[in-house]
């Protein structure tokens, strides 16, 4: 269901299963929220490899148009064909992110990833929610295209910058994704770093501390960023520059770490202890 590089929570097999497994009409479609590094994005990456089709990822901003999701003018195309390119003017169109997942999945099973959908506005909301009612895309002069739903799975991640509009939510799977078990993230660290285990729990320990007490909510990625510059460390303040610049963000998140005792000074402990 997953590729074998991802570590699935159990709560994500369910949602795999909900947006491959179900009948429904329509597009299955699931709306993942949480903090920022939980995994929401490598949720979709490892579905798609996982069932042997493609990723189809479009990353949301402000700026996002209907041109962005159906079908657009290709500025550059049209200059060809000005310049005396011989083009078809078909080929003066763009596909956008909809319309390409909804072509491929008539080939092949298509996750379609809309990455921090928030950041686009509620108009977006409301073009996105008749794709998933229909499955269809509609173009500039009357032509459509449609879906094989059978095989396209929609991933919406949002970091909750806006509230998406109620008639979105009520149309997909809501997941708050949670952060995996300190155990499974410290088997993840050993097998993607190879460090000491006395290092990794800690470098652990320390960030569930500055998630449940600190500001910020340190990801998997910036553990692993840290464990591998500790290669590179020669002394204890050495390793105190790889923590702030990995884990902490501010004064809050320091603060976060005080039970812990001097964070740099014990790491650089267990980091020589164990390379020995």
């Amino acid at each position: 269901m997953f590729a074998p590089w991802y570590t699935p929570r159990p709560s994500d097999r369910l949602v795999a299963r909900l947006l491959t497994e179900r009948a429904d009409d329509g597009v299955r479609a699931c709306i993942i929220t949480g903090a920022p590094g939980v995994g929401k994005t490598s949720f979709a990456r490892a579905l798609a490899e996982g069932m042997g089709g493609r990723l189809v990822e479009y990353y949301a901003h402000h700026w996002t148009s209907d041109e962005d999701m159906f079908l657009a003018v290709d500025p550059a195309r049209v200059a060809a064909i000005a310049g005396g390119h011989d083009m078809p003017l078909s080929k003066t169109y763009r596909r956008g992110a909809l319309l390409r997942a909804t072509l491929l999945s008539r080939r092949m099973p298509v996750v379609l990833l809309l990455d921090e959908w928030d950041k686009a506005s509620e108009h977006c909301d409301a073009l996105l929610l008749e794709f998933l009612q229909s499955g269809t895309v509609h173009g500039r002069h009357g032509e459509w295209w449609r879906a094989d739903t059978r095989q396209l799975a929609v991933v919406i991640t949002s970091n909750g910058l806006r509230e998406l509009i109620e008639p979105l939510q009520r149309r997909c799977f809501r997941y708050e994704m949670p952060y995996l078990s300190p155990e499974i993230e410290a088997d993840v660290l050993r097998k993607a770093t190879g460090a000491p285990t006395g290092a990794i729990r800690l470098v652990v320990k320390a960030m569930n501390l500055i998630r449940a007490n600190g500001r910020s909510s340190p990801s998997l990625q910036e553990a692993m960023m840290l464990l591998r510059g500790m290669l590179l460390a020669h002394n204890t303040e050495d390793v105190r520059l790889l923590v702030r610049g990995y884990l902490l963000k501010d004064v809050q998140d320091e603060n976060a770490l005080k039970s812990l005792g001097d964070l740099p000074v014990l790491l650089w402990g267990e980091w020589r202890r164990g390379s020995k």
